[in-house]
């Protein structure tokens, strides 16, 4: 009728629908950073979830990260954790979609970490804290499968650059924020000596920019494209500063050798790099060398009294290696069990036992002997040799296109090596990616040699 207003019944549905969400988003405004980031994250879960690669790629971005508490609540402060149960679930969802597993293909590997999951398994038996043994032989199996993921989504080189950018811009990410965080945010004088980033968690964080430094600088020497340039230089110094403003000994002894390495190499730029990085450091030294000063306050006291803070001192160290190797001979076969050399110590002749945490054998390889004995232990050294080789064959006898970065993963596993000499903490998650494009790398290499030899 004309001069009366009608409605259809869709239009009415449409009103109604905009009359309620403009409800919604006043009630919800006070919230509505976190709805979107709620729903921004479904989203990334569910291309995560469909995609097993780039599910690998965001566990790569993550990995500088698996240290670093971000938020104070367990397990969300462990991006790389998440990452590695979205990487499974991913792969469990898309297994038609994943190429087949050739296990004879990977060489020796995959059966020397199996002899040492099967010693690790054994060691949970007798332990007398078989919680925190099982814990390590979870450790070792999800290493195991990460490393098996790692072969199956890295056959084809395209790849292999993608997973590294992930890594070096999560690299460069967790570089900036420490360095944020230590230069611009108020903490106290402790806290600015360093002491939050050294030890337990801040090692992973360290091992992780270690990695950083010469696969960004290896990648850096092919490169002309003046962004990515940029980019390498970037994670290359911001790494390195993170590194030294870590106050991690070992991290630092690792990172003075592969300066000398780079001087060998690249004087120039590598005389460029130091030097930026002491323009730093000395523009910095009226904040730090007070802080330095307490800090060092807190060691002397240590030193004074051992049973608060022993396992700083090298003469305290050096009489767990002899510990160590006594628990060794003791059981050489397989060992004292997992994570059991402190509940063992006392009956081998260590008679002060820190209050402060767990007494271990500050180096990664003696730990794993004293764990697995020389069935285990060596098994999993074994790994590592390996890996080094594969690397390190690849870097000088593999194929152009492939060299540098198998040099810098090379030399950046050189560098864990250095660091695990000093520290009984695993950096599980950062290895497998590592044994992965050591066995995938090699492979390439055999095939690309099969069919030149067959043509």
């Amino acid at each position: 009728m004309e001069g009366y207003l009608t409605v259809s019944r869709s239009n009415a549905w449409i009103a109604g629908f905009c009359l309620l969400l403009a409800v919604a988003l006043g009630i919800m405004w006070p919230y509505i950073a976190l709805v979107a980031a709620a729903a921004a994250s479904l989203l990334a879960l569910y291309l995560l979830l469909r995609n097993p690669f780039w599910a690998f790629s965001a566990f790569m971005f993550s990995l500088p990260f698996a240290t670093l508490r971000l938020v104070p609540i367990t397990g969300i402060s462990n991006p790389a954790l998440m990452a590695i149960v979205v990487l499974f679930f991913s792969m469990l969802l898309n297994l038609r979609k994943l190429p087949p597993l050739k296990l004879k293909m990977l060489g020796a590997k995959p059966w020397l970490m199996v002899t040492f999951i099967c010693v690790a398994m054994l060691g949970t038996l007798f332990p007398s804290e078989q919680g925190i043994a099982l814990k390590w032989t979870v450790m070792a199996v999800t290493l195991f499968s990460l490393y098996l993921v790692g072969t199956l989504l890295l056959v084809n080189p395209d790849r292999w650059n993608q997973a590294v950018y992930s890594f070096l811009l999560g690299s460069l990410a967790s570089a900036l924020y420490i360095l944020y965080d230590y230069l611009l945010v108020p903490h106290s004088a402790l806290y600015r000596a360093g002491s939050f980033y050294t030890g337990g968690r801040g090692i992973g964080i360290a091992v992780s920019l270690l990695v950083a430094v010469p696969l960004a600088l290896a990648l850096l020497e092919k490169e002309r494209r003046w962004h990515l340039r940029v980019f390498y230089y970037s994670v290359a110094l911001c790494s390195a500063a993170a590194i030294v403003f870590s106050a991690t000994r070992s991290s630092w002894l690792a990172l003075a050798v592969l300066a000398v390495i780079e001087l060998l190499r690249h004087p120039l730029r590598a005389l460029l790099g130091i030097g930026l990085i002491a323009i730093l450091m000395l523009g910095l030294i009226r904040a730090y060398l007070p802080t330095t000063y307490e800090y060092y306050a807190i060691r002397i006291f240590n030193t004074l009294n051992p049973e608060y803070g022993p396992q700083a001192e090298v003469g305290f160290r050096i009489e767990n290696y002899r510990i160590s190797l006594n628990m060794l001979a003791s059981r050489p076969l397989l060992g004292v069990g997992m994570n059991n050399f402190g509940e063992r110590a006392g009956g081998y002749g260590r008679v002060t036992i820190p209050l402060d945490y767990k007494l271990n054998t500050h180096n990664a390889f003696l730990e794993i002997l004293t764990s697995t004995g020389l069935l285990g232990g060596i098994a999993y050294i074994l790994v590592w040799l390996l890996t080094l080789y594969e690397l390190a064959l690849v870097a000088t006898r593999g194929p152009p296109s492939m060299r540098p970065l198998a040099l810098g993963l090379a030399l950046g596993f050189l560098l864990i090596i250095i660091d695990s000499m000093f520290h009984s903490e695993h950096v599980a998650w950062l290895l497998a990616p590592i044994f992965a494009f050591g066995s995938v790398m090699r492979r390439r290499v055999l095939e690309s040699r099969t069919r030149s030899t067959d043509s």
